[in-house]
């Protein structure tokens, strides 16, 4: 059979031509006899390429190449980010050691503890294989891939330095991990401390309250109204307590419906960036990742106006994705960056300024990169003063809400004292 092939040699050029072997995984045995690493291999001529293939693949003990059901698996198959990051930085070192793109995929599938996420992968191979780009076949896994990921694997399938852009992504995604894990960990403590008041709240409303009761009602106690309140609230959840667990459930569904609509979020962003304590934790972060993804974008060779629009799907809060795409509309008419993100009066002087002088000087990813690492540094500090104020305020709401309910038990308690001391 004669194939067709394109690759890149160890200088990172790309090199094309044609071949004769008696299959597909001879042709690859060619190309990397040839030091080549391939990304494009398909049958020009001479006979069935698919029996040869799955003739060959069953000799060699290799599964069969079946279209991988993601059905077929519970596991979500897309992993988390520092796993992700992980599986780049090794497929970038598996490039840069020469090992073949196939090869390395098919390493990375096989290792993978998320079986589905390694069933995307296997698939992706035989896509190669059978000729189809890299870029291209992460297109049809778009819950998977986002358009940062697909786009920069693009750019270097063009421009031959495939290894120094999943370098660049692994990096890229290192840092996105490292900052949503300090998001989560400023967010956790308070919200913890949430769970354990309504579940203290619970536990004293259901248990401690019904003893009080019966030992009001065999004194004949005269109940004050903040205590009668306490009771009658005792009294509703012991007797509604599945139509109780029920609001809760629904609530907590609203929560997460409402946090994946578009409209609701699109009008909470501009109130959560104006939160006491959170808000500026929120704000640096959202600054963080729009300068360290529109800089990577940048150095990766992604078309400047392209890079502005994936920046602002990524930016994870719709004032700043307006404000980008703000920005965009201004480049196209041949103004400036700085103009539109300036008047949306979010981002901080500093950001617009450095902006201006990398725009000006022509070293606009170098000024985003510095920007990137400072706000990066500015949510570590933030969060860690944050925790340092929340663990006292925390306390003091625990004790503020179990003194609300105790207080309003014990005045009829210290009532009947004075009755009996009398």
């Amino acid at each position: 059979m004669k194939f067709k092939y394109e690759g890149y040699d160890r200088t990172a050029k790309l090199k094309g031509g044609t071949l004769e072997a008696e299959s597909k995984s001879h042709a690859m045995d060619q190309l990397r006899e040839m030091n080549l690493r391939p990304t494009k291999l398909r049958v020009i001529s001479g006979g069935k390429s698919s029996n040869a293939e799955s003739t060959s693949s069953a000799s060699s003990g290799k599964a069969p190449k079946k279209a991988f059901e993601i059905n077929e698996l519970f596991a979500n198959p897309k992993p988390p980010v520092d796993q992700f990051a992980i599986f780049i930085r090794q497929l970038a070192t598996m490039q840069g050691a020469g090992i073949p793109l196939v090869q390395a995929l098919s390493i990375l599938s096989q290792q993978s503890e998320n079986k589905a996420f390694g069933g995307i992968l296997a698939t992706i191979q035989q896509n190669i294989e059978e000729g189809m780009g890299f870029a291209e076949s992460l297109k049809r896994y778009p819950h998977v891939f986002d358009d940062i990921f697909i786009n920069l694997v693009a750019a270097g399938e063009v421009s031959g330095s495939l290894e120094a852009i999943l370098n660049r992504l692994s990096i890229y995604y290192e840092k996105s991990a490292a900052l949503r894990r300090k998001i989560v960990s400023a967010l956790t403590y308070p919200a913890v401390t949430l769970v354990a008041v309504f579940g203290v709240v619970a536990v004293m409303l259901v248990f401690v309250v019904p003893e009080f009761e019966k030992m009001f009602a065999q004194n004949n106690a005269e109940l004050p109204v903040y205590t009668q309140y306490i009771i009658n609230a005792s009294h509703f959840i012991h007797d509604n307590f599945l139509l109780v667990g029920a609001m809760l459930g629904a609530a907590i569904v609203a929560l997460v419906y409402a946090a994946k609509s578009r409209e609701v979020k699109r009008a909470l962003d501009p109130l959560l960036l104006k939160l006491p304590l959170f808000g500026p934790i929120l704000l640096k972060a959202a600054v963080a990742r729009f300068a360290r993804t529109l800089s990577t974008m940048i150095q990766s060779g992604v078309p400047f106006l392209d890079a502005l629009v994936i920046t602002s799907k990524v930016s994870g809060n719709s004032v700043i994705e307006d404000a980008i795409l703000r920005t965009k509309d201004s480049v196209t008419e041949g103004n400036t960056i700085t103009a539109p993100l300036e008047k949306a009066k979010i981002f901080p002087k500093m950001v617009i300024g450095m902006v201006a002088v990398g725009e000006q000087t022509g070293a606009l990813e170098k000024m985003l990169n510095k920007i990137a690492e400072f706000y990066e540094d500015e949510v570590d500090n933030t969060v860690g003063s944050l925790t340092s104020i929340l663990e006292p305020l925390m306390i003091i709401v625990v004790g503020l809400v179990v003194a609300g309910i105790l207080i309003p038990l014990y005045l009829p308690v210290f009532k009947l004292g004075d009755i009996v001391g009398g």
